[in-house]
């Protein structure tokens, strides 16, 4: 199959995938765009109307495709979408229980999520690259930004503050936001040098998550 072929395949795949993930939105003007509708013939006359095919029509087409093929394919509906809107991202590693490797242990997923955005934009294994979070994220950085030339942010926690890792990111001219927790003495003590004397302000913004009945402020700016 040719590259051509190959890419209108995929994208028509990923399309049937998103509408059927979609139809719980009940929105019309998007069944539409993308060509899919469910309802009744008011007559035999009438056309046959296009119909999602069932959930294990697309598992066995699935299974044909590759992960990197599927993230691709869906980076360039995304950023469609996006205009060259600028987007920021957290990393996170997951374990995926219901998936398990040769051993029988859950697969350690890193995964890259737009929280602004509500969507996941891409996800690698750790065990896979045999590496920790950090060097997942270092290896994938390259691919990461040729997906979205549009994320200029990457957001994480404490063990991403790594000077390899923040380097690299600097190299693809992209800023980066980490914890830096009193368990990592050196940096924590020249953090706290480099802010001193700075006159505290309001953040721009605040955002309230709630997980499990407990409150979490999250400040930005």
């Amino acid at each position: 199959m040719s590259t051509a072929l190959r890419s209108e395949a995929i994208r028509s795949i990923v399309k049937v995938v998103l509408i059927d993930r979609l139809q719980e939105h009940h929105d019309p003007e998007l069944k539409t765009f993308l060509r899919f509708r469910r309802f009744k013939r008011q007559s035999k006359s009438q056309k046959k109307p296009k119909k999602i095919p069932h959930a294990i029509s697309l598992a066995r087409v699935l299974r044909k495709l590759s992960l990197a093929d599927l993230q691709q394919a869906f980076a360039d509906f995304l950023l469609v979408i996006l205009n060259d809107t600028e987007i920021a991202a957290s990393v996170d590693g997951k374990a995926a229980k219901q998936i398990k490797d040769a051993g029988g242990k859950p697969i350690l997923m890193l995964n890259v999520f737009a929280h602004a955005l509500h969507v996941h934009l891409a996800s690698w294994s750790v065990q896979g690259d045999k590496t920790n979070e950090p060097g997942c994220l270092k290896q994938h950085l390259g691919e990461l930004f040729e997906m979205f030339p549009c994320l200029k942010l990457l957001t994480g926690d404490a063990i991403y503050a790594q000077r390899p890792l923040l380097e690299a990111i600097q190299e693809y001219h992209r800023d980066y936001l980490v914890q830096v927790k009193e368990n990592q003495p050196k940096v924590h003590a020249k953090m706290v040098e480099v802010f001193k004397g700075i006159e505290n302000t309001e953040p721009h913004h605040v955002q309230r998550r709630k997980k499990r009945g407990l409150e979490k402020r999250v400040l930005c700016g």
